[in-house]
This record gives C-alpha cells, sequence and structure tokens, in this order.
C-alpha cells in the first residue's frame, strides 16, 4: 500500500465513521451506550475472528505476552472513547457532533508536542487551520447548557488522540487483522463490564426490533470490523497526525448528510455561514497535507511486519484446491459467496427507501470483488443473493426479473472489462487506474438504474420513478466507490489476494509494490 493508497483507505474509514450520527438516529433513545459498543464490537470480532481464526491462532502462538497487554491497552482506550462519544453526542445535533468529534485532530499533534515526537510543520500548519474551522463552526452553536456535552467530547477526544498514537506504534511491529480482531474482542469486555453494572439483564434488556438489529450489524460490519481493519493497515504508511487530520474530513461528510437527507432519515441541520466556512477551512487543511509533494508516487517500504507477516490459507479454500471437478468448485464457490451477500444483504432490508422497491444497499459495495476477482460464480451470487434478499424482505416483483439481470450484468462488465479486455495487470496503485474503476463503477451503476427503471415504471406506475431511479443510481455507484476501493486495496496490497484471470501482477510489475503474498490461486478464499 502506497502513501495514495494509505490516504484513500483513510479517506474510506473516516466516510465510514460519518455514517455513525445517521445509525445514531435509528437506536432507541434510552438505550445504554456501553450496550451498543459491546454488541457492535462483538459482532466485529465475530465476523473477523470466523475467517481469519487460522491467521490469528498462528499469530497469537508466535506472539504472546506484550502483544496480548497492547491489544487489550487500545481495546480500553477504544471502548472508552467511543462510549464517550455516544454519551457526548446526545447533547448535539448532527453537524455540531461532528465538529466537536473531529477535536482529535487539533488534540493530538499537541500530545505529540507534549510527548516530545517529531512532527512535520506542514502537518502543525494543517491543524492549525482545522482547529480554525472548528471555532469557527462551532462558536454560534455552543451554548452554556452545551458545556457538559462538550467537556465529554474533549475527554474522549484526548483519549482517541492516545489511542491513535500507540495504534501507529503497534501497527508496525504487529501483525494488523490480529490486532484489529483483538482490539474488537476487548472493546467487547470492557464495555459489557459497566453494561453489566448498570444494566444486570444486558441483552435481555434491550428493544430489539428489526431495525436496532439492521443499526448494530451496519455498526459492526462497517463501523467497527472495516473501518479498524482499514484503519490499522493505513497507519502502518503514514503517521497518527496525518491520519488524524484526515478524519477531521468526518466533519464534511456529516454535514454533507445532515443537508441532503430527507428528515425521516437523518435530523437535518442548518446549513449556516459558519458552518460552510468551517467545513472550508477543514478542507484546505486537508489538502496541506494530502498533496504533499511527492505523496503520490512514493514507494511502499517494508518493515518488520512483512518480513515476518504469516500468510495462510483459508481452510475452505484449500478444500476447494482439492477438489478434481472444475464444477464442484465453482459450485462451491458460489454457495459461499452466496452466503457471503446474504450475511451482509439481509440485516439492512429494513432501511427502505421506497418500502417492497429499494431500500439502503451497502453490500454493493461487493459488486466490483465479485466481479474481478470470481468472475461468473461471483455475478451468479450476486444476482441470486438479490433475488433471495427479495423474497425474505416480502420485496419480490415481476420488476426482480429486471433486478436479477441487472445485478448480474454490473459485476460481469467489471470482470470483462478488467480481466479480459485490459491485458495489463489489474491493480489500483495509480491515479489513471483508479480514475478508470471510478468510470467503470460509474457506467455499470447506469447500465442498472437503465435496466431496473423502466421495468418498475412499467408494472407499477403508482412509484415515484425519480425518487426510485436515483435510489437505484447512489445505491450502486456510491457504495461501490466507497467502500469497493479501498476494500480492493486493503485486499490485493496488504493481503495478497489476486484477481481473477491470466494477468497475475509480479515482483517487479509495479512500482514499489510487493508481490502477493500468497499467489497460488486466484480465489479471493486465500489470502489468509
Amino acid at each position: 500500500m502506497n502513501t495514495l493508497q494509505a490516504n484513500i483507505c483513510l479517506i474510506a474509514v473516516t466516510l465510514l465513521w460519518s455514517f455513525e450520527v445517521m445509525i445514531h438516529s435509528v437506536i432507541p433513545e434510552g438505550v445504554n451506550p456501553f450496550a451498543t459498543v459491546c454488541v457492535t464490537s462483538l459482532i466485529s470480532a465475530m465476523l473477523l475472528g470466523s475467517y481469519f481464526f487460522k491467521r490469528i491462532a498462528l499469530v497469537m502462538k508466535k506472539q504472546r505476552g506484550i502483544f496480548l497487554k497492547r491489544i487489550a491497552f487500545l481495546g480500553i482506550l477504544s471502548a472508552t472513547y467511543n462510549a464517550l462519544y455516544l454519551i457526548g453526542l446526545e447533547e448535539f445535533d448532527v453537524s455540531s457532533g461532528a465538529f466537536t468529534v473531529s477535536m482529535t485532530a487539533v488534540i493530538l499533534p499537541v500530545l505529540l508536542l507534549v510527548m516530545r515526537r517529531g512532527i512535520e510543520k506542514r502537518t502543525l500548519v494543517s491543524a492549525l487551520i482545522v482547529f480554525v474551522g472548528i471555532a469557527v463552526a462551532l462558536a454560534p452553536a455552543i451554548h452554556s447548557d452545551d458545556l457538559r456535552g462538550l467537556g465529554v467530547m474533549i475527554a474522549g477526544s484526548l483519549i482517541r488522540a492516545v489511542y491513535i498514537v500507540k495504534l501507529n506504534d503497534y501497527a508496525r511491529k504487529h501483525d494488523p487483522i490480529t490486532l484489529a480482531t483483538g482490539m474488537s474482542t476487548v472493546g467487547a469486555i470492557t464495555a459489557f463490564i459497566p453494561w453489566f453494572y448498570t444494566t444486570p439483564t444486558t441483552f435481555f434488556s434491550l428493544p430489539w426490533s428489526a431495525e436496532l438489529i439492521a443499526a448494530y450489524f451496519v455498526y459492526g460490519y462497517f463501523i467497527v470490523a472495516l473501518t479498524t481493519v482499514l484503519n490499522v493497515y493505513a497507519q502502518r504508511r503514514t503517521s497518527a497526525a496525518h491520519a488524524t487530520i484526515i478524519y477531521s474530513l468526518e466533519i464534511v461528510f456529516a454535514t454533507i448528510w445532515a443537508t441532503v437527507l430527507p428528515v425521516d432519515v437523518l435530523e437535518s441541520a442548518p446549513l449556516t455561514p459558519h458552518v460552510i466556512i468551517g467545513c472550508a477551512l477543514v478542507l484546505i487543511g486537508n489538502l496541506v497535507v494530502i498533496m504533499r509533494r511527492g505523496a503520490l508516487n512514493e514507494k511502499k517500504t517494508e518493515d518488520e511486519v512483512d518480513r515476518v507477516m504469516i500468510q495462510t490459507s483459508h481452510p475452505f479454500a484449500l478444500f476447494l484446491e482439492r477438489l478434481r471437478s472444475p464444477l464442484a468448485r465453482k459450485t462451491l464457490l458460489f454457495l459461499a459467496l452466496l452466503v457471503v451477500y446474504l450475511v451482509i444483504a439481509l440485516p439492512f432490508k429494513v432501511l427502505s427507501v421506497i418500502p417492497g422497491f429499494t431500500d439502503v444497499r451497502p453490500v454493493n459495495m461487493l459488486i466490483p470483488a465479485y466481479g474481478i476477482f470470481f468472475g461468473i460464480p461471483g455475478c451468479l451470487a450476486f444476482a441470486f443473493g438479490n433475488l433471495i434478499g427479495d423474497i425474505a424482505s416480502d420485496s419480490l416483483r415481476i420488476s426482480s426479473i429486471a433486478g436479477f439481470v441487472a445485478n448480474f450484468l454490473y459485476p460481469y462488465l467489471l470482470y470483462l472489462i478488467w480481466t479480459k479486455i485490459r491485458k495489463e495487470p489489474f491493480h489500483l496503485r495509480t491515479v489513471p487506474m483508479l480514475c478508470g474503476m471510478t468510470a467503470s463503477l460509474l457506467a455499470g451503476s447506469l447500465m442498472t438504474t437503465a435496466i431496473i427503471t423502466p421495468a418498475v415504471a412499467y408494472f407499477y406506475p403508482d412509484v415515484n420513478i425519480a425518487v426510485f431511479a436515483l435510489s437505484v443510481l447512489s445505491n450502486t455507484f456510491l457504495f461501490p466507490f466507497g467502500f469497493a476501493i479501498p476494500f480492493i486495496i486493503l485486499i490485493q496490497e496488504e493481503l495478497g489476494y489476486e484477481p481473477l484471470g491470466r494477468h497475475k501482477v509480479g515482483k517487479h510489475e509495479a512500482q514499489g509494490h510487493n508481490s502477493p503474498k500468497n499467489p497460488s490461486t486466484s480465489s479471493m478464499l486465500t489470502g489468509q
């Protein structure tokens, strides 16, 4: 992962964090904040642990003692600042809450100076600009009644600053996957203790509903599991201060959501001149550190973690490789991908945009990976997964036939472009390749919208077609663009997974890139 890719991953992490405020709006008032931290951290730990169990076991066998202490320390810090944020956010609207969360970008450079650690002048300038942006935006919004919430958020930001500094240190010395899984596990345990103390009935006390389950799974999958893994890997390629400045973009994302989303999805916040100026200054502060000379061409450097990294194949991938029948391998791969699709997709079916027709679909982030890394089995798994999801959520309509076709053709289009038509190895290490991927995602999204929308308009004229088309276009472009690109960077550059096709990336085919560590198979299931 080079610096360009690390910046993309950090921006993706920040984008995911910005959805946190939206998810909180779904969680009923009165739910213990420690309950939310515990349940979502537990979901993350189970998700990562179930897939990477063999890798984690091997790492833990080799590295004990100090590693366990560091995991425990990070997990406690993470659970503590998350709980403080949940408590503090209750005092603010969406926009003001995002600005208070981003105070870490100002506190962390000061912390580094107190710790007598070096920090670039460019980063200090950037932090100062971000600080001015936060001050400008918050000054008119903070009243005497908000001081308690502000104090809680400052305490959370201070703890988070310590967490980021130590995470940056430990990410360079330990296996990131095991580190992320361990932090989620410790976070769940740490949050459970005060939750049990205040509410002994714990899980039985929660007002379980389809919406709450969906909110917790969204939080656990994306806000905790995916962001933690992406964050740890990106932290290895940058500094703590640099990463924290990028985190402040959460202000901008959260303000956008509060402005454009309907009030029944998210509580709106006024877009005042102070907020606009504050967001502009945060953007300028980020450009100062992101666009530094040479950052886009910086080579990936090897460190101790790369040299001692344990790479193992997933047991299911080994099982597939032992099968002699190509049809049997493809069938089992299809079934495995279908299960993954359903596990991710079904919890979100309650987040409807147009009930019975379209909903919020983060599962669309799998479209590029399913097409490029798995080919036909992946395309079929995505199409059948969408169909089964419609059946399970009582959304099966005549127009679902068009949905099936479109959800097969979208990943298949990416499969053709990146493994058949293009003759060079697939990677996302340069700006031209990233632009090409963005263009292909836009083309696939437009194609999907053009296939499904006329079918719905013909069979169901009462449906608001403009809203429907916009929903399909947003789901099929924004999730692949915002989530899939960093996800592919992660699995290819750091976990050693390879895309389907004859053209593999060799040791010296890309500047600054180390060859995948497990090139024995084109299946994504083997990069563990």
